[in-house]
């Protein structure tokens, strides 16, 4: 989710979703795996990983296996706060992709969109299962405060590796339903039902998309959201409930969900390509009822 970024975060997200349409046959699946105890007929599940995010700073481990890996995103607060996995190439460092930020101008070709929690309330928990690569990774935080400035400029950025292992993988979250991310829309094969849910989030675009779940208020529209979003003055028209952060083309992510019944708003507030526009301003936002 990416509501109300300041000019620098806009630049940086719309020049790494420029540099992702460049670099397409880098979202390839992944080959690394995570479990020493588990074997080729019985691999177990996938590592849960503990985030807490607060005012302004990451609570996480240094480390994680490659392969598929669940990050539980606590928001402690008092700000909105979600994950933003960015995957560094050609040894570069957070601290480089903190700097290139500061600099503005064009995108690093050696940063990759990789997915992660997208904001839950506070104290809530989001909970996001990602297939990563081994390499070296920056965790932050693309959601600005009051003054516009955006999380990953006051501090919010923390190194992450991820390691290879010669062990089995572990396995693949089961999903219950498949929700896929085109150019620009949200696509169900059938209604979310309430209680426990895992959905197998695709981006069959051709460009980074992510997910944001909002539950509405009564009489309230996604797009009241959205707008919302962009200057978060005054209450908001519903409340989070996690999701993915953007994603490349042809990656996937698995989101578990908790949802009550209701109407509830699907938004990508990831940046366009061409005109750096919210992606929910070219109609990937969408209204659904969630059943009991």
């Amino acid at each position: 989710m990416r509501p109300r970024v300041a000019t620098v975060s806009v630049t940086a997200l719309t020049g790494l979703v420029l540099a992702a349409a460049c670099r397409s046959d880098k979202s390839a699946a992944v080959a690394a795996t995570s479990d020493s105890t588990a074997s080729p007929s019985a691999p177990a599940a996938p590592p849960v990983v503990t985030v807490t995010a607060s005012d302004f700073s990451f609570d996480a481990p240094a480390e994680v296996p490659a392969g598929p890996v669940t990050f539980h995103l606590v928001n402690r607060g008092p700000s909105l706060h979600h994950v933003q996995l960015v995957k560094l190439e050609e040894g570069k460092t957070p601290a480089d992709f903190a700097a290139a930020l500061r600099a503005g101008g064009p995108p690093p070709p050696w940063a990759t969109l990789a997915g992660g929690p997208n904001p839950p309330e506070m104290p809530d928990t989001a909970s996001t299962t990602l297939s990563l690569e081994p390499g070296n990774y920056a965790m932050l935080c693309f959601i600005p405060g009051p003054d516009g400035i955006p999380h990953v400029m006051k501090g919010m950025i923390k190194p992450l590796t991820v390691t290879a292992s010669g062990a089995a993988a572990a396995a693949e979250p089961s999903a219950d339903i498949v929700m896929k991310l085109v150019d620009y829309g949200f696509e169900l094969p059938a209604p979310l039902r309430a209680g426990p849910t895992t959905v197998r989030i695709e981006n069959a675009g051709v460009q980074p998309h992510e997910v944001a779940i909002v539950r509405l208020k009564d009489g309230k529209e996604p797009m009241d959201f959205a707008e919302w979003g962009e200057k978060m003055v005054g209450a908001p028209p519903g409340t989070l409930d996690g999701g993915t952060s953007a994603i490349m083309p042809g990656a996937h992510a698995w989101v578990n969900l908790n949802l009550e019944p209701g109407e509830y708003g699907l938004i990508c507030f990831v940046p366009d390509m061409k005109d750096g526009k919210g992606h929910y301003r070219h109609g990937m936002i969408k209204k659904i009822t969630v059943a009991s």
